[in-house]
């Protein structure tokens, strides 16, 4: 396991909470154009992000994958991180080793596994709770769309750590 360069800047929950206040405040062009601009950006990244919907058969979760995509997007601009274009063949190279962390987080539980090949702890802790908690409103997420949520966000993160490292 080749963990990330421990020099990318660490997404913290202050910018996390700033990405938050922009995409749950903003009217639904603003979350468009946010939408747009993010998925300009980082084509290929939102294509792999948004294939999860089809490839689990979940109509359900194409929706939540956008808003944490702009959202998780929104946090690393908040953080001032300036990130590479993600192009197809950094998916498809760090694809096996990540199938591979995974597995083995979900085996053991061993949430440390993830933010050390992740680099970004928070980040991580951020969606576990997402998925694992309810919203204010009391919405809770079916298992299944949890975890595959989980999944594509951890994909969506360790990607871009590994790409950026």
């Amino acid at each position: 396991m080749s963990a990330p360069d421990k020099n990318m800047k660490q997404i913290t929950f202050t910018s996390i909470d700033a990405a938050i206040d922009l995409v749950d405040h903003v009217d639904d062009d603003g979350l468009e154009d946010l939408c747009e601009k993010h998925a300009t950006a980082q084509p290929e990244l939102i294509d792999y992000i948004l294939s999860a919907a089809v490839e689990y058969e979940n109509p359900d979760l194409e929706g939540l994958l956008i808003y944490y995509f702009c959202l998780l997007m929104e946090s690393y601009s908040h953080a001032e991180c300036s990130l590479k274009k993600i192009e197809v063949q950094d998916i498809e190279s760090f694809e096996q080793e990540f199938l591979s962390i995974l597995e083995t987080y979900f085996e053991d539980d061993n949430l440390d596994l993830l933010e050390e090949y992740t680099g970004q702890a928070d980040l991580v802790h951020f969606i576990l709770v997402e998925v694992s908690t309810p919203d204010e409103d009391g919405t809770t997420l079916d298992e299944e769309t949890g975890v595959q949520l989980f999944i594509s966000m951890m994909a969506l993160i360790s990607v871009i750590a590994k790409t950026n490292d």
